[in-house]
């Protein structure tokens, strides 16, 4: 049966109660600036003194005042799809870091025995462009701890799992898989995710424990993607190798795309007809059988 893709790729930590609703952050404020001015006896001594004055708070006082009507930050509840938005179309960028290879976030000793691979992961996803941002917990909702955006193809993480290097890696393995999924779709230049692999080929288990957690968010129609992720999660280095892959060239000619995801690229001309499957007029969704967002 044929799915439709959800538009946020995510993953989720199954705690037993969700955070309370946070309040919004207050909005700064901008302090209107006084200056004090000096009078004189002589006219043009206080002409000058003024225009002197007036020059120095130009080049002190407005630089200042600039930047910090650029830097502003839009005004978004904490914890909430709006400020997750916010983050994502990098508008909310107050305390999101860039991670990469080099980051010092990764160096310490509690990130010893996963750093490898999760250096890995990073490089993989710097060949095919897609940068990894570290995210206030306040800019994702509160069971999100990781997620992916195929439209703009944007990488984020929880600043929270920083302190957990095993969730950390476990979270890079299934956003980067969300990235490899992105790829067996027609290429990252697309926004159409395919699965790697059928549900049947997937453990029981994993099948049964995605689809509690996302069905209890009301996201039954993400199951299918996020299985094949939380698969990915379990295991070691796949999702680096598969980023290489993906980078190397088209994944579908590298290995076997499934029968569905095989219909879909021969329909969009990706991929030659072969083995039964024959080229066909692409479907309703034949407006996406071309390179560009969604």
């Amino acid at each position: 049966m044929e799915q439709v893709l959800p538009i946020i790729k995510s993953r989720t930590l199954e705690t037993p109660t969700l955070r309370k609703q946070r309040t919004a952050e207050r909005k700064s404020k901008n302090e209107p600036f006084f200056g004090r001015v000096f009078l004189f006896k002589n006219k043009e001594v206080r002409m000058k003194k003024l225009i002197t004055a007036i020059g120095l708070f130009c080049s002190l006082v407005l630089p200042a005042y600039a930047d910090k009507l650029l830097s502003k930050q839009p005004t978004v509840p904490a914890y909430s799809l709006a400020a997750m938005g916010c983050m994502i179309l990098r508008e909310c960028t107050e305390g999101v870091e860039q991670l990469t290879v080099d980051s010092v976030l990764i160096k310490g000793k509690e990130f010893d025995a996963f750093r490898e691979e999760i250096k890995s992961i990073l490089a993989g996803l710097d060949k095919l462009g897609v940068p990894v941002y570290i995210g206030p917990s306040r800019y994702f909702t509160p069971r999100t701890v990781g997620l992916y955006k195929p439209e703009y193809n944007r990488f984020y993480v929880n600043e929270s799992l920083l302190q957990d290097p095993r969730e950390f890696l476990g979270t890079m393995r299934h956003e980067g898989w969300h990235v490899v999924q992105d790829c067996m779709g027609g290429g990252l230049k697309t926004s159409f995710m395919a699965q790697v692999h059928q549900d049947a080929e997937i453990p029981a288990w994993v099948m049964k424990s995605t689809r509690l957690a996302y069905e209890s968010m009301g996201q039954s129609r993400a199951v299918p993607w996020e299985a094949d992720a939380n698969w990915a999660e379990e295991q070691s280095n796949v999702t680096a190798q598969r980023l290489e892959m993906c980078a190397k060239g088209p994944l579908w000619d590298q290995m076997r795309p499934t029968p569905m995801t095989m219909e879909w690229l021969i329909g969009c001309g990706w991929m030659k007809p072969q083995e039964g499957y024959k080229e066909y007029a692409p479907n309703k969704k034949s407006d996406y059988c071309v390179e560009g967002k969604y």
